[in-house]
């Protein structure tokens, strides 16, 4: 795991402003308004919904996705990511048991998780401390765990998973051999809040010709990797939208991007990308017409090959 970044240490260790309070209109997320959250929390409790987005909060499903790549190599044909992102452990008592009984029954070749490891921004303690070192310890025992850094989460947490055994991609890359082939995940800091990535810094050592999976905690640097060349990105953060209007519709984004880029599959040039919804909830533990998940993503070569 690469040291503290500067930009890190910064908003993190000596409290300076955090990239999501810069700029015009960057103030309209959730971050930055506890009011809001606040009123909120109230209206549903005067109209009696609580109680029921708690339990939808709780249905965590696993989704199966496939994602035919041009330049896949043979030999990682059908190889399967279990990808987890935005656990906020400490948000629901009881999801953590939860998760590791879907985990224990998941079949996959790798784990990564998407980073959000904690409800409070910052928190390293605690019940959120023993609920993630479970789930960890749980992950490692199965697969080789890959892990990534979000905007909830303080350097400490990753020193503490990495201690478990997840690898820790902090604008860093590692490979996966399959006999003489191989592909690499490259993983950033996070852009949403601390404004630490480092895209070029990430994908260090890799050759161009490689295929490249981007992990990132945000969809937020789609660009970046495309330009890259990276095949495939990986990301959470959004929720999915976490309270949407039926239909699934997302009320707070959470990300400037177009919606089609805020949950499920999608394309942006060359390069495929899968956004989370995330197991876990952030600012109030509800979810409406959206549903919490874990993703078990399969690797295909494109049939054209």
């Amino acid at each position: 795991m690469r040291a503290i970044s500067e930009r890190r240490r910064l908003v993190e260790v000596e409290g300076r402003k955090h990239s999501v309070l810069r700029g015009r209109w960057q103030g309209f997320h959730f971050e930055n308004m506890p009011k809001v959250l606040r009123a909120f929390g109230r209206f549903l409790q005067v109209f009696n919904l609580r109680a029921i987005g708690e339990r939808n909060a709780f249905e965590v499903r696993q989704r199966e996705f496939e994602f035919e790549l041009d330049d896949l190599p043979a030999g990682f044909d059908g190889y399967r990511v279990l990808f987890i992102s935005d656990l906020h452990i400490d948000g629901m008592d009881a999801l953590a048991g939860k998760l590791v009984e879907m985990i224990d029954s998941a079949d996959y070749d790798i784990c990564i998780l998407g980073g959000d490891y904690t409800f409070q921004y910052g928190c390293a303690k605690g019940i959120d401390q023993s609920n993630l070192k479970m789930i960890a310890e749980k992950l490692v025992s199965k697969s080789r765990v890959l892990g990534i850094l979000g905007n909830h989460d303080i350097y400490s947490v990753g020193e503490m998973l990495e201690g478990i055994g997840v690898e820790m991609l902090v604008n860093d890359n590692t490979s996966i051999e399959k006999g003489v082939e191989k592909i690499y995940i490259a993983g950033i800091d996070d852009s949403h809040y601390y404004g630490a990535d480092n895209v070029p810094q990430a994908g260090g050592g890799i050759d161009g010709w490689s295929f490249k999976v981007m992990v990132a905690h945000s969809p937020e640097r789609l660009s970046e990797a495309q330009e890259q060349g990276y095949d495939l990105y990986l990301a959470g953060h959004t929720h999915g939208g976490q309270v949407c209007l039926p239909g699934g519709t997302q009320i707070v984004r959470g990300s400037s991007l177009p919606r089609r880029f805020l949950k499920g599959k999608w394309h942006y040039g060359k390069m495929s990308g899968y956004t989370s919804n995330g197991a876990g909830t952030s600012g109030i533990a509800v979810r409406f017409f959206c549903k919490p998940e874990i993703a078990v993503i399969t690797l295909r070569q494109s049939a054209s090959k």
